[in-house]
C-alpha cells in the first residue's frame, strides 16, 4: 500500500467500497415514523379538498330557482285557487263552483241552453281539485313531469301541449259519458298526457337499459300496459274517478309527442 508525504494512504482499501450499510434499528423507526407521518398528512389534505369539492358541487334536495317558469306558474295556480275555495268560500259556495267551472258534460245535452260557463269548463276544470290529497297528488306529479318535459321543450310548447291534454281528456269524458251531471275536476288530463311523453321519451333514448330490452316493440308494451292500468282501475272504481278524462289526456300526450317528434305539429 503506497502513502504519500504525510504517511496517509492515498487509496483507500477497495474492500470499503463494497461494504453495504444498513440504517439501524432507531433509523428504521424513525424512517417509519415518518413515512406514515407523511401518508396522514396527504390523507388529511385529500379528504379536506373532497370535502371542500363535495360542499361546492353539492345540490340542495329541492331548489325553487331551477323550476322552469310554466311549471312554477301552473303548480303555483293550483295552490292559489285551492286556498281560496277552502279558506275564503263556505262548503255550499264550493260546491256551486265545482259544479259551474268543473267540465259537466249535461250541461251540453239536455237540451237546456247552455251556460256561459260552459264555454270555459273545459279549461278551469283543470285547476279545481276536490280535496287536498287530490291537490298533492296532482301537484307533485305535474312538477316533475312538467319540470321534465319543460326542461325539453320550453315553455310555450309545455303550455299548450298540457292544454290540449285538458281538452283531449274533456272530450273523450264527453264522448264516453254525455249524460253525466258530474263535474270532473282536476287536471289528471293533463298530467296524463305529460306522463305518457315522459314514458315515450325515456323509453326511446338509446342510453337506457329497459329501452334495450323493449327494443324490438319500441315504448308500446309499457305505454299500453299503462293505459290498462288508466282503464282497469276506474271501470272497478266506477264514478269516483274520472278514468275517461286521464285516458284521454294519455292518448293525447302520446300522439302529440310522436307528431312533434316528426315535425308533423309544431307547437
Amino acid at each position: 500500500m503506497s502513502t504519500n508525504g504525510n504517511g496517509n494512504s492515498r487509496d483507500k482499501d477497495p474492500d470499503d467500497k463494497k461494504i453495504i450499510k444498513f440504517p439501524s434499528l432507531a433509523e428504521r423507526d424513525k424512517m417509519c415514523r415518518e413515512q406514515r407521518e407523511e401518508e396522514q398528512r396527504w390523507r388529511k389534505q385529500y379528504r379536506q379538498k373532497s370535502e371542500v369539492a363535495r360542499k361546492a358541487n353539492a345540490q340542495p334536495f329541492f331548489n325553487a330557482g331551477n323550476i322552469p317558469p310554466f311549471s312554477r306558474a301552473l303548480i303555483a295556480s293550483f295552490w292559489i285557487v285551492q286556498l281560496s275555495l277552502y279558506l275564503l268560500i263556505s262548503a255550499p259556495d264550493r260546491y256551486e263552483i265545482f259544479q259551474t267551472l268543473g267540465f259537466v258534460p249535461a250541461n251540453y245535452t239536455s237540451g237546456a241552453p247552455w251556460p256561459w260557463t260552459a264555454f270555459i269548463s273545459p279549461f278551469t276544470h283543470a285547476f279545481i281539485h276536490g280535496s287536498w290529497m287530490h291537490l298533492f297528488f296532482n301537484s307533485v306529479m305535474g312538477l316533475v313531469l312538467c319540470m321534465f318535459f319543460e326542461k325539453i321543450f320550453g315553455a310555450r310548447t309545455t303550455a299548450i301541449f298540457f292544454t290540449l291534454c285538458i281538452l283531449a281528456g274533456a272530450a273523450l269524458y264527453f264522448i264516453l259519458s254525455p249524460f253525466s251531471n258530474l263535474p270532473v275536476i282536476g287536471a289528471s288530463g293533463g298530467i296524463s298526457g305529460l306522463f305518457a311523453a315522459v314514458i315515450y321519451i325515456s323509453m326511446t333514448q338509446t342510453g337506457n337499459p329497459l329501452a334495450r330490452r323493449f327494443s324490438k316493440h319500441g315504448p308500446w308494451p309499457i305505454l299500453v300496459f299503462w293505459a290498462l292500468l288508466i282503464i282497469v282501475p276506474g271501470l272497478l272504481i266506477g264514478q269516483s274517478v274520472a278514468w275517461q278524462a286521464h285516458l284521454g289526456g294519455y292518448l293525447a300526450g302520446i300522439g302529440l309527442l310522436i307528431a312533434i317528434q316528426k315535425g308533423k305539429f309544431k307547437l
